[in-house]
C-alpha cells in the first residue's frame, strides 16, 4: 500500500551541497503542476530523476505509487524515506548518467529537477537509450529549455535543439521563478517537455545516427558563419555544400541555425552520398 502523504521528517536535514549543484524545490504549487504534467498512464513506469529532500516525489506518488525515485546523494536517502513512507515505490541510489534504464519497465516516462550543471548529458543519455522512453519532462535552467525547444531561424537554436528535435516534439510548459528553490539559484527554470519519436532514429541506424549528429556539431562549429564555411574547409567543398543547399532550395548563404532536423538530415545524406 502506497503512503503518498506529507509526512513528519525525522532525520536530519543535511545543508545543500554544492558538487551536486543542489537547488532544493520547496514551491508546492510548482512541484504539483510538474507531477500533473507527467503523461503516464495505466501500466507506464515513472522514473523521476533527482528526488533531492522529496518536494516532487511525493506529488508524484500520488499519481504513481510504483514510482522509481533517484537520487545519487546518500545523505538524502533517509531524508525521502521519511518524507514517503511506506509504499511500493523504488529507491535507486544512483548517478543517473551511469544508471542502467533496462532495469525500469517499459514503457517509461522521466521527470525531474536536473542540476544545471549535467542537465545536457542527462537529456542525451535519456534519448538516445533504447529503453523505451515515452516522454520526458524536467526542470532545466531557463535558457537551456528555450535552446531545447528553439525554432529555426531563432538565435537560441542550436546543436541541442537539433538533437532534441531530432527525437521528439519539445516544448516548454512553463516558467519557475527562482525563489521556488533553496538555495535561491542566479538564473529562472523552466519546465520543458519532450515526446518522444523514434522513427527516424530506428530509420538512420545507430552508426549513421552518430555520423549524424558529429556532422551537425561540425555545422555548429562556427554557428555565426555560413554553412558553405563550416562544413566546406575541404578544397572544392565550398562550392559542393553551395550546390547542394541550392538543390534544397536554400541561399548558399544560410547558416545553421536557419535550418530544421529535416533539411539537416537531407544535407547529411546528399553530402554523404556514395
Amino acid at each position: 500500500m502506497s503512503n503518498a502523504g506529507v509526512r513528519t521528517v525525522t532525520s536530519p536535514v543535511p545543508p545543500p551541497k554544492k558538487r551536486f549543484g543542489q537547488h532544493f524545490l520547496v514551491s508546492a504549487f510548482h512541484a504539483r503542476r510538474i507531477a500533473e504534467a507527467v503523461p503516464a498512464s495505466g501500466n507506464d513506469s515513472v522514473l523521476e530523476i533527482g528526488a533531492g529532500r522529496g518536494a516532487l516525489t511525493k506529488y508524484l506518488l500520488q499519481r504513481f505509487p510504483r514510482l522509481h525515485v533517484m537520487e545519487m546523494d546518500r545523505d538524502l536517502a533517509p531524508i525521502l524515506r521519511d518524507a514517503l513512507g511506506e509504499g511500493e515505490w523504488t529507491l535507486h541510489q544512483e548517478n543517473a548518467l551511469a544508471f542502467d534504464l533496462r532495469s525500469v519497465p517499459a514503457p517509461l516516462h522521466v521527470v525531474g529537477n536536473l542540476p544545471y550543471n549535467v542537465a545536457a548529458p542527462v537529456i542525451k543519455k535519456m534519448l538516445l537509450a533504447e529503453s523505451g522512453i515515452r516522454t520526458c519532462t524536467f526542470m532545466l535552467q531557463r535558457e537551456v529549455a528555450e535552446r531545447i525547444a528553439a525554432a529555426p531561424g531563432s538565435r537560441r537554436n542550436g546543436f541541442l535543439s537539433v538533437f532534441c528535435q531530432f527525437f521528439g516534439r519539445p516544448r516548454v510548459l512553463f516558467h519557475v521563478p527562482r525563489g521556488a528553490f533553496f538555495p535561491k539559484p542566479k538564473v529562472e527554470s523552466s519546465v520543458v517537455q519532450i515526446v518522444l519519436d523514434r522513427e527516424r532514429a530506428e530509420t538512420l541506424g545507430r552508426e549513421r545516427l552518430d555520423a549524424f549528429f558529429a556532422f551537425v556539431d561540425s555545422g555548429y562549429s562556427m554557428r555565426r558563419k555560413m554553412l558553405v564555411n563550416t562544413l566546406g574547409k575541404e578544397k572544392g567543398a565550398k562550392e559542393r555544400i553551395a550546390r547542394f543547399l541550392e538543390r534544397m532550395g536554400l541561399s548558399a548563404r544560410v547558416r545553421p541555425e536557419e535550418l530544421d532536423v529535416s533539411q539537416w538530415l537531407v544535407l547529411f545524406d546528399l553530402v554523404h552520398a556514395p
